[in-house]
């Protein structure tokens, strides 16, 4: 029975890792760099405002620090998946325009190997792309609409470990990640004049497949019998990497077929990935209370992208160094009883960070947004029928705002619901025979 409950979650984990691509958005922003990027909080870290540098999730794997892959429970296997919806709002201050995304997040595993020894597998978003606008042109008195679109973005699957040094309270662990996915522009210029000029459209791409490493350490001092700080910090090093560039060029007539084609292909291009330092802290208070707070540093000004992508920026304009802060807290009422109520988990926490990329408006300024953003979320226990052991189903909210620091630019609204499942199930047992 344990050995198809094991041949089942591999085949579900299988299925469900080939449709997690690159995240959905409709965010304009997002036609620059690598587009939107995604954090690597998932399950209860969302809804603590994405804190997780500190954190030693007993419930799920916590890819943002690996670790804390060592805190996994000698007989547990930890399974968990994700899937979002939102709601987001453009608007330039004279129009607006709403929009609907959603989809499969994540999914992580997390599996001890020794005692203090603990492995994590899991795919994870990196970067998003996707938007659709025109602009209005006029060329000898004559207007027309340039309309620009994109889509992909990167994901990238990891396999991680987390080690407990014996009679200490300091863990170190590691997670390698291939990181892949492809960025895609396109532009459209109508056709203008007489009856045989031609519409123009010209696409735009860039492929990326790389490797990333994360290295974390965590340590744990005891405060009082109810108290237990654990630090936490992580560094992942620059990555000099290089993408595969395509463009292809169409000149179609007014029935819609190609009447000439022009293709560029640039193997090796600059592609880069920033260098990250993150650290943070949690105070556990009697396992009910917990509170912490992150900060991320990613060095993004001399990362090089490649100017093959047409996004108008020079090398020392195209990207900021980017900073992020994070707090939040959970609470529960006693983790002790059996009363259902008493053992839901109530989230919540508030983050901000500035964007790292620039954009150039209409009138050739370069400016990046800031970005505010709160959560809110629930964790409801779920019983096993086998040990007593508590999955648990967290439904998490969470409100994005994104200001431009330039008035005449698109500010947006993002009102997002997720909900993710952290199956904690009994699995390495040996059945004793009499």
């Amino acid at each position: 029975m344990l050995k198809n409950k094991k041949l089942l979650f591999i085949a579900i984990i299988a299925c469900l890792a080939s449709s997690v691509g690159a995240q959905e958005t409709n965010s304009p922003y997002s036609r620059y760099g690598y587009g939107i990027l995604r954090d690597q909080a998932v399950g209860p870290s969302k809804a603590m405002g994405g804190i997780g540098y500190g954190l030693r999730h007993a419930q799920s794997a916590n890819p943002m620090n690996p670790a804390s892959h060592s805190r996994v429970d000698s007989l547990t296997f930890l399974f968990d998946i994700g899937i979002y919806s939102t709601y987001g709002k453009l608007s330039d201050g004279i129009n607006s325009k709403n929009h609907y995304n959603g989809g499969l997040d994540y999914i992580t595993i997390l599996i001890p190997l020794a005692r203090g020894l603990g492995v994590s597998a899991g795919i994870l978003p990196y970067s998003s792309v996707g938007y659709k606008f025109g602009s209005t042109e006029t060329t000898n008195d004559l207007s027309y609409i340039k309309s620009f679109s994109g889509s992909g973005g990167l994901s990238q699957v990891y396999l991680g470990a987390g080690y407990k040094l014996p009679g200490t309270g300091l863990s170190l662990g590691a997670n390698a990640s291939y990181l892949f996915g492809t960025v895609e522009h396109v532009r459209s210029l109508p056709s203008i004049g007489s009856s045989n000029s031609y519409t123009s459209v010209e696409y735009s791409r860039l492929k990326l497949n790389t490797y990333k490493f994360d290295l974390g350490l965590q340590y744990e001092l005891t405060l009082s019998k109810k108290d237990k700080l654990t630090i936490g910090a992580v560094y992942s090093p620059k990555i000099n990497s290089k993408g595969d560039y395509e463009n292809l060029h169409y000149e179609l007539n007014s029935s819609g077929a190609s009447v000439s084609a022009d293709t560029i292909t640039q193997n090796g291009v600059d592609a880069g990935i920033p260098a990250t330092y993150g650290a943070g802290f949690s105070l556990n208070r009697d396992n009910k209370l917990i509170m912490g707070a992150d900060i991320t540093y990613q060095k993004w000004n001399d990362v090089k992208y490649s100017g093959y992508m047409g996004d108008g920026l020079s090398q020392s304009d195209r990207f900021n160094d980017r900073w992020k802060y994070a707090v939040g807290a959970e609470y529960m009422i006693d983790p002790y009883d059996r009363s259902f109520f008493k053992r839901v988990k109530f989230r919540g926490g508030l983050n901000y960070s500035n964007s790292y990329m620039n954009v150039i408006n209409s009138d050739n300024k370069v400016k990046g947004y800031d970005e505010y953003g709160a959560t809110l979320g629930f964790g409801f226990p779920i019983r096993d029928n086998l040990g007593g052991r508590l999955s648990y189903i967290n439904i998490n909210f969470e409100y994005k705002k994104v200001k431009p620091k330039i008035s005449n630019m698109i500010s947006e609204q993002y009102f997002g619901v997720s909900l993710n499942m952290n199956i904690n199930e009994f699995w390495f047992f040996r059945k004793k025979i009499d």
